[in-house]
Protein backbone atom coordinates (compact mmCIF):
# COMPACT_ATOMS: atom_id res chain seq x y z
CA UNK A 1 0.00 0.00 0.00
CA UNK A 2 1.49 3.31 -1.11
CA UNK A 3 1.27 6.15 1.41
CA UNK A 4 0.92 9.69 0.14
CA UNK A 5 3.72 11.59 1.91
CA UNK A 6 1.98 14.96 1.60
CA UNK A 7 -1.22 13.56 3.10
CA UNK A 8 0.75 11.97 5.93
CA UNK A 9 2.59 15.23 6.65
CA UNK A 10 -0.64 17.23 6.54
CA UNK A 11 -2.27 14.87 9.03
CA UNK A 12 0.70 15.19 11.36
CA UNK A 13 0.61 18.96 11.03
CA UNK A 14 -3.10 19.06 11.90
CA UNK A 15 -2.50 16.66 14.79
CA UNK A 16 0.37 18.77 16.17
CA UNK A 17 -1.65 21.98 15.86
CA UNK A 18 -4.58 20.37 17.68
CA UNK A 19 -2.29 19.27 20.52
CA UNK A 20 -0.72 22.74 20.76
CA UNK A 21 -4.20 24.26 20.96
CA UNK A 22 -5.19 21.77 23.66
CA UNK A 23 -2.03 22.57 25.65
CA UNK A 24 -2.69 26.31 25.46
CA UNK A 25 -6.35 26.00 26.44
CA UNK A 26 -5.37 23.90 29.47
CA UNK A 27 -2.25 25.98 30.22
CA UNK A 28 -0.03 22.88 29.93
CA UNK A 29 2.37 24.91 27.79
CA UNK A 30 3.13 27.08 30.86
CA UNK A 31 2.35 24.89 33.88
CA UNK A 32 3.06 21.13 33.92
CA UNK A 33 0.27 18.73 34.97
CA UNK A 34 2.10 17.84 38.20
CA UNK A 35 4.22 20.83 39.25
CA UNK A 36 5.87 19.17 42.21
CA UNK A 37 5.51 17.46 45.56
CA UNK A 38 6.63 18.65 48.98
CA UNK A 39 7.30 16.15 51.75
CA UNK A 40 6.89 17.57 55.26
CA UNK A 41 6.41 16.29 58.78
CA UNK A 42 3.17 16.73 60.71
CA UNK A 43 4.43 20.02 62.19
CA UNK A 44 4.97 21.59 58.78
CA UNK A 45 8.75 21.25 58.57
CA UNK A 46 9.71 20.84 54.91
CA UNK A 47 11.85 17.73 54.48
CA UNK A 48 12.14 17.30 50.73
CA UNK A 49 11.02 19.05 47.55
CA UNK A 50 10.47 17.10 44.34
CA UNK A 51 9.73 19.43 41.44
CA UNK A 52 9.42 19.06 37.71
CA UNK A 53 11.44 21.81 36.05
CA UNK A 54 12.19 21.60 32.36
CA UNK A 55 13.80 24.54 30.55
CA UNK A 56 12.87 23.13 27.13
CA UNK A 57 9.19 23.29 28.04
CA UNK A 58 9.56 26.54 29.99
CA UNK A 59 8.53 24.73 33.17
CA UNK A 60 10.06 26.33 36.25
CA UNK A 61 10.49 25.34 39.90
CA UNK A 62 7.58 25.37 42.36
CA UNK A 63 8.41 28.82 43.72
CA UNK A 64 7.84 30.51 40.37
CA UNK A 65 4.22 29.34 40.26
CA UNK A 66 3.45 30.27 43.86
CA UNK A 67 4.93 33.76 43.67
CA UNK A 68 3.47 36.40 41.42
CA UNK A 69 6.75 38.30 41.48
CA UNK A 70 9.96 36.37 40.76
CA UNK A 71 11.89 38.82 42.94
CA UNK A 72 9.69 38.01 45.92
CA UNK A 73 9.70 34.22 45.91
CA UNK A 74 7.67 32.52 48.61
CA UNK A 75 9.55 30.27 51.02
CA UNK A 76 8.41 26.66 50.67
CA UNK A 77 8.68 26.13 54.44
CA UNK A 78 5.77 28.54 54.87
CA UNK A 79 3.62 26.41 52.55
CA UNK A 80 4.05 23.18 54.50
CA UNK A 81 3.59 24.97 57.82
CA UNK A 82 0.37 26.56 56.56
CA UNK A 83 -1.14 23.27 55.42
CA UNK A 84 -0.07 21.43 58.56
CA UNK A 85 -2.24 23.86 60.52
CA UNK A 86 -5.31 22.26 58.91
CA UNK A 87 -4.39 18.92 60.46
CA UNK A 88 -3.73 20.55 63.83
CA UNK A 89 -7.09 22.32 63.61
CA UNK A 90 -8.81 19.03 62.82
CA UNK A 91 -7.15 17.41 65.82
CA UNK A 92 -8.39 20.17 68.11
CA UNK A 93 -11.95 19.94 66.82
CA UNK A 94 -14.27 17.03 66.14
CA UNK A 95 -13.07 16.43 62.56
CA UNK A 96 -12.00 12.80 62.77
CA UNK A 97 -9.62 10.71 60.65
CA UNK A 98 -8.75 13.44 58.16
CA UNK A 99 -6.79 11.80 55.33
CA UNK A 100 -6.46 14.52 52.70
CA UNK A 101 -7.43 18.03 51.68
CA UNK A 102 -7.84 19.73 48.32
CA UNK A 103 -7.69 23.42 47.44
CA UNK A 104 -8.62 24.57 43.93
CA UNK A 105 -7.39 27.78 42.32
CA UNK A 106 -7.82 29.16 38.81
CA UNK A 107 -4.19 28.40 37.91
CA UNK A 108 -3.01 25.89 40.52
CA UNK A 109 -4.65 23.37 42.79
CA UNK A 110 -3.17 21.63 45.80
CA UNK A 111 -3.83 18.16 47.18
CA UNK A 112 -2.54 17.35 50.65
CA UNK A 113 -2.29 13.76 51.88
CA UNK A 114 -1.47 12.80 55.47
CA UNK A 115 0.57 9.60 55.58
CA UNK A 116 1.70 7.26 58.35
CA UNK A 117 0.32 9.65 61.00
CA UNK A 118 3.43 11.86 61.03
CA UNK A 119 4.11 12.94 57.45
CA UNK A 120 2.27 14.79 54.73
CA UNK A 121 2.82 15.19 51.02
CA UNK A 122 1.69 18.38 49.30
CA UNK A 123 0.96 17.79 45.61
CA UNK A 124 0.83 20.93 43.46
CA UNK A 125 -1.04 20.58 40.17
CA UNK A 126 -2.03 22.58 37.15
CA UNK A 127 -5.66 23.56 37.82
CA UNK A 128 -6.68 21.67 34.64
CA UNK A 129 -5.06 18.44 35.79
CA UNK A 130 -7.59 15.79 36.73
CA UNK A 131 -5.84 12.84 38.29
CA UNK A 132 -7.68 9.55 38.07
CA UNK A 133 -8.15 7.46 41.21
CA UNK A 134 -5.42 5.17 39.86
CA UNK A 135 -2.99 8.08 39.42
CA UNK A 136 -3.72 9.38 42.92
CA UNK A 137 -3.14 5.89 44.30
CA UNK A 138 0.17 5.71 42.42
CA UNK A 139 1.39 8.91 44.06
CA UNK A 140 0.28 7.89 47.55
CA UNK A 141 1.71 4.38 47.23
CA UNK A 142 5.03 5.66 45.89
CA UNK A 143 5.61 8.08 48.77
CA UNK A 144 4.14 5.85 51.43
CA UNK A 145 6.68 3.19 50.46
CA UNK A 146 9.57 5.67 50.59
CA UNK A 147 8.49 7.11 53.94
CA UNK A 148 7.91 3.73 55.55
CA UNK A 149 11.13 2.23 54.20
CA UNK A 150 13.21 5.24 55.28
CA UNK A 151 11.23 6.22 58.35
CA UNK A 152 14.35 6.94 60.42
CA UNK A 153 15.87 9.29 57.82
CA UNK A 154 12.66 11.26 57.30
CA UNK A 155 11.95 11.44 61.02
CA UNK A 156 15.48 12.62 61.77
CA UNK A 157 15.87 14.62 58.58
CA UNK A 158 18.37 17.14 60.01
CA UNK A 159 21.05 14.52 60.63
CA UNK A 160 23.89 14.54 58.09
CA UNK A 161 23.54 10.84 57.27
CA UNK A 162 19.78 11.29 56.81
CA UNK A 163 20.23 14.22 54.44
CA UNK A 164 22.51 12.12 52.23
CA UNK A 165 19.84 9.42 51.88
CA UNK A 166 17.04 11.97 51.39
CA UNK A 167 19.00 13.77 48.66
CA UNK A 168 19.46 10.49 46.76
CA UNK A 169 15.75 9.68 47.09
CA UNK A 170 14.85 13.21 46.00
CA UNK A 171 16.88 12.79 42.81
CA UNK A 172 15.19 9.44 42.06
CA UNK A 173 11.78 10.96 42.76
CA UNK A 174 12.39 13.78 40.28
CA UNK A 175 12.98 11.16 37.58
CA UNK A 176 9.79 9.38 38.67
CA UNK A 177 7.87 12.69 38.57
CA UNK A 178 9.10 13.42 35.05
CA UNK A 179 7.79 10.03 33.92
CA UNK A 180 4.44 10.71 35.63
CA UNK A 181 4.12 14.04 33.82
CA UNK A 182 5.07 12.56 30.45
CA UNK A 183 2.60 9.71 30.89
CA UNK A 184 -0.17 12.11 31.90
CA UNK A 185 0.43 14.30 28.83
CA UNK A 186 0.54 11.26 26.52
CA UNK A 187 -2.82 10.08 27.86
CA UNK A 188 -4.21 13.61 27.62
CA UNK A 189 -3.16 13.85 23.97
CA UNK A 190 -4.74 10.48 23.07
CA UNK A 191 -8.02 11.33 24.80
CA UNK A 192 -8.14 14.82 23.28
CA UNK A 193 -7.49 13.59 19.72
CA UNK A 194 -10.07 10.81 20.10
CA UNK A 195 -12.67 13.31 21.35
CA UNK A 196 -11.86 15.58 18.42
CA UNK A 197 -12.25 12.68 15.97
CA UNK A 198 -15.65 11.69 17.41
CA UNK A 199 -16.70 15.34 17.41
CA UNK A 200 -15.78 15.73 13.74
CA UNK A 201 -17.72 12.60 12.80
CA UNK A 202 -20.88 13.75 14.58
CA UNK A 203 -20.74 17.27 13.18
CA UNK A 204 -20.11 15.97 9.64
CA UNK A 205 -23.40 14.08 9.93
CA UNK A 206 -25.23 17.13 11.25
CA UNK A 207 -23.78 19.63 8.78
CA UNK A 208 -26.00 18.77 5.77
CA UNK A 209 -29.07 18.70 8.03
CA UNK A 210 -28.28 22.19 9.34
CA UNK A 211 -27.65 23.49 5.83
CA UNK A 212 -30.88 22.02 4.39
CA UNK A 213 -33.02 23.26 7.30
CA UNK A 214 -31.66 26.78 6.96
CA UNK A 215 -32.38 26.81 3.24
CA UNK A 216 -35.93 25.56 3.82
CA UNK A 217 -36.80 28.12 6.46
CA UNK A 218 -34.82 31.05 5.07
CA UNK A 219 -35.52 30.95 1.36
CA UNK A 220 -34.97 34.65 0.72
CA UNK A 221 -31.69 34.94 2.63
CA UNK A 222 -28.53 35.34 0.47
CA UNK A 223 -26.48 32.14 0.08
CA UNK A 224 -23.39 33.73 1.63
CA UNK A 225 -25.26 34.55 4.83
CA UNK A 226 -26.68 31.04 5.03
CA UNK A 227 -23.20 29.54 4.68
CA UNK A 228 -21.85 31.79 7.45
CA UNK A 229 -24.80 31.03 9.71
CA UNK A 230 -24.38 27.30 9.07
CA UNK A 231 -20.70 27.53 10.04
CA UNK A 232 -21.53 29.46 13.20
CA UNK A 233 -24.12 26.89 14.27
CA UNK A 234 -21.69 24.06 13.48
CA UNK A 235 -18.92 25.68 15.56
CA UNK A 236 -21.23 26.14 18.54
CA UNK A 237 -22.36 22.52 18.30
CA UNK A 238 -18.73 21.40 18.14
CA UNK A 239 -17.85 23.39 21.26
CA UNK A 240 -20.81 22.03 23.20
CA UNK A 241 -20.20 18.45 22.06
CA UNK A 242 -16.57 18.68 23.14
CA UNK A 243 -17.74 19.55 26.66
CA UNK A 244 -20.10 16.57 26.73
CA UNK A 245 -17.99 13.85 25.13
Amino acid sequence: MKINIDTYNNRNLVKNNLIKTAYRSNNFNEIPPIIGIIIADQYGNTISVIEYSNTESRYGPIKTYLSGNDKNLLELDLISMYFSSFKIFAGQTNIQNISHLEINGSNIKVQIYFLLEKFMIIVLLNSNTHLSSHEKAQIITYFKLILSTHDYEYTNFNETSSRTVIDILEHKSKIWLKKMNNKYLETFQCVYLKKHEINEQIVSLLEPIISNELKDYMENIPEELLVNLSKEIKNKIQDKLFELI
